[in-house]
């Protein structure tokens, strides 16, 4: 143990049955098993570096907060030496039980620190508190009966008397008992509180005794609001209400209140009696409810509710309205005047709002109108058309501002996919520069989503079934008889029909399984050639470095595999790969390790001669589309030889892509390209 040196007391903290613990400036630095085992933790380093605040509830029953109470406490005992106090903690799975700590200042290790140790004191409070009901509940009778006998010497209805006094009083123990209860005087200071008032406001019963109901009124409640309550019940009559309060901590709670004024035998006030029961949970419930299914900006409903509204409500058409170039709007005038225009569209929109039409802002700026019953689809869509040209919702005056807006819409008015038909409705509408677009199966934009899903779906099949395939290309030697072989992702599809990535990776990328694909195709190719002798490549993207989880991944299976020394990592070219400083980090990175380093596609779209100096990698692979046509034309011949002296001058291997027949292989070899890959040599083929 760091701070308790000798043997013999070490062995003794350790194994004492009581719980102790030491603190250092505020934290725990050393605690025993029996600790631990109350405040169940599995180990009791569990619970080091930690203030005793952070084992306790956020407020101690008197409603201090727990942390300033506590550092109190140690300032307390510093001045004294040792003080003893009940504090309520709370164990790891979250319940509270009452102890009585004490607390001791001690010097250990030339430092100031606090020996502390506490008994679970619960279950007395427990007793103490039922003893203490039962001696009022004993104080109450006497005082009763003694009431009875004064009755009984001067009435001889004794007998019914007591059924009275008896029913009254089991009617007072059933209030106290479920509901919220005080007593004030004519001027509003309490005079009484039952249990429950003291537990929900957090104040004690001796805090409350003599102090005005206001000591309990919320910020949030207006003062009109008590104006009313005093007339009401000044003129003798009961009020009826919601009231927020608030505690002593300062959190609202919400209740529903019935306040009686006491009368006596001259039937003048005497005093009022409140009666309350706690809605707070309902509040809070409503609260959580209202605000996930609104829309903050504009306080409408929000693309939450619609989806809710669209199950529940009968026959719903919808229509979504979108604002054009309204991204235009928000880049030259800023947010400010975006928000403006949405609050007062939103405001244009509810006017026309009705029994059977619903108006949502679902996101940004579209905006929906949901009908049902019996409006009708054409109904919905002549409303719809009747908004959008109307000049007093086209025109619009921010500020100094002045626009003149114009909308897209969409509608769908079947099926079960509503707001997906009204959404690609929508997007249709802008791809044709059209005012309303109705929902169509035969739409081309909504055939190409169902083929997209379709694929997805059959993407997420083929990384669970293990058809997520490998395939090698061999790269050949131009001056030997050696070969390489370059992996290529493939898809296998649920009907056996194999698919390159051109056609699934876009999908792939979009639905983030891009990733688990890669980390396939890397686990597959270092495993299959992990005990042959060929070398072999494997592609990677941008997205892929990015990826720091991929490249760890990538190095692991490269030294479980042994198979660093063997591959080459192919980073495909494009604009990106200049700007992103951590390419070059790579390449180091994986150069320490014995891999190669190819640039794929060098010379498409974007090739930039300075980035490969500095990238300083071993290959550049020339793209086919450079290639294919070398043998018919003359400037692609150019093109390619200038790529290839330039790559023999930094001592960089090539590659020539897309080699199909004898003519092209010829013009390449003549080239002096140091590899070439293609069908004329060698089409993929499944590597098991």
């Amino acid at each position: 143990m760091a701070y308790i040196n000798d043997i013999y007391y070490k062995d003794l903290f350790e194994n004492a049955h009581m719980p102790m613990f030491i603190i250092d400036n505020g934290l725990i630095v050393e605690a025993n098993d029996a600790m631990a085992k109350v405040f169940k933790v599995n180990a009791k380093e569990d619970i080091y570096k930690l203030h005793p605040s952070q084992l306790s509830p956020k407020y101690q029953p008197d409603g201090q907060n727990s942390e300033k109470k506590a550092n109190e406490i140690f300032h307390e005992c510093i001045k004294h030496g040792f003080i003893q106090f009940e504090w309520l903690h709370k164990d790891l799975e979250g319940k509270e039980f009452l102890v009585e700590i004490t607390l001791k200042s001690v010097i250990i290790e030339h430092k100031q620190m606090f020996f502390t140790t506490f008994r679970d004191i619960s279950k007395e409070k427990e007793y103490e508190e039922n003893l203490q009901k039962k001696n009022e509940k004993l104080e109450n009778k006497n005082k009763y009966f003694s009431e009875i006998n004064k009755i009984l010497k001067t009435d001889h209805q004794w007998e019914q008397l007591i059924d009275k006094i008896f029913l009254l009083e089991e009617f007072r123990k059933a209030l106290d008992e479920s509901s919220i209860v005080s007593k004030t005087n004519k001027k509003g200071i309490i005079t009484y509180v039952n249990d429950n008032f003291c537990k929900i406001s957090g104040y004690s019963r001796e805090e409350l005794i003599g102090q005005s109901h206001n000591i309990i009124r919320h910020p949030n409640t207006k003062k009109e609001f008590f104006q009313t309550l005093w007339r009401k019940i000044m003129n003798k009559e009961v009020f009826k209400g919601v009231i927020e309060n608030r505690k002593k901590n300062g959190d609202s709670y919400f209740v529903d209140t019935t306040i009686v004024p006491i009368l006596d035998k001259n039937d003048e006030i005497v005093e009022f009696i409140g009666i309350r029961n706690d809605l707070t949970e309902v509040f809070e419930k409503d609260k959580v409810i209202y605000e996930q299914f609104t829309d903050d900006l504009t306080s409408l409903p929000n693309r939450q509710r619609l989806l809710d509204d669209i199950k529940k409500f009968i026959k719903p058409k919808l229509a979504l309205i979108n604002i054009d170039r309204f991204k235009d709007i928000n880049d030259a005038y800023g947010f400010e005047v975006g928000d403006e225009i949405l609050k007062t569209l939103s405001k244009r929109l509810v006017k026309h709002r009705s029994t059977n039409l619903k108006v949502y802002r679902l996101s940004g700026d579209v905006f929906g109108l949901l009908a049902y019953g019996n409006i009708s689809e054409e109904e919905l869509l002549r409303t719809t058309d009747s908004i959008i040209h109307n000049p007093l919702i086209q025109k619009y005056k921010i500020g100094e501002y002045e626009f003149d807006i114009s909308y897209s819409v969409g509608l769908a008015g079947h099926g079960d996919k509503l707001l997906t038909q009204a959404e690609v409705s929508l997007q249709w509408a802008k791809q044709t520069h059209k005012d309303i677009v109705i929902f169509d199966e035969n739409m081309p934009i909504y055939k190409e989503l169902r083929e997209n899903i379709e694929l997805t779906k059959q993407i997420k099949t083929a990384i669970e079934t293990d058809n997520i395939l490998i395939y090698g290309q061999k790269i050949v030697s131009n001056t030997s008889d050696e070969y390489k072989y370059e992996t290529l992702m493939r898809l296998r599809l649920e009907d056996g029909t194999i698919v390159s990535p051109f056609k699934f990776l876009n999908h792939a990328k979009k639905a983030r399984l891009y990733p688990m694909m890669t980390k396939i195709v890397i686990d597959k190719a270092c495993n299959y050639f992990k005990d042959k002798d060929e070398e072999f490549s494997i592609n990677l993207m941008i997205e892929d470095i990015k990826d720091r989880k991929t490249i760890d991944y990538l190095i692991s299976k490269l030294k479980e595999t042994n198979t660093a020394h063997k591959v080459t990592l192919e980073i495909v070219e494009s604009e990106e790969i200049e700007k992103f400083e951590e390419v070059g980090a790579f390449i180091k990175e994986v150069h320490k390790l014995g891999c190669k380093v190819a640039i794929d596609d060098f010379g498409t779209g974007y090739s930039n001669f300075e980035y490969i100096i500095k990238l300083k990698v071993d290959i550049l692979k020339i793209d086919g589309s450079l290639i294919k046509n070398i043998h018919i034309n003359d400037n692609l011949k150019l093109t390619v030889s200038t790529i290839v002296n330039f790559a023999k001058v930094l001592n960089i291997q090539t590659v020539a892509e897309f080699i199909h027949n004898k003519e092209v292989d010829e013009i390449v070899k003549s080239l002096k390209i140091d590899y070439s890959q293609g069908f004329y040599h060698h089409e993929p083929e499944l590597l098991n």
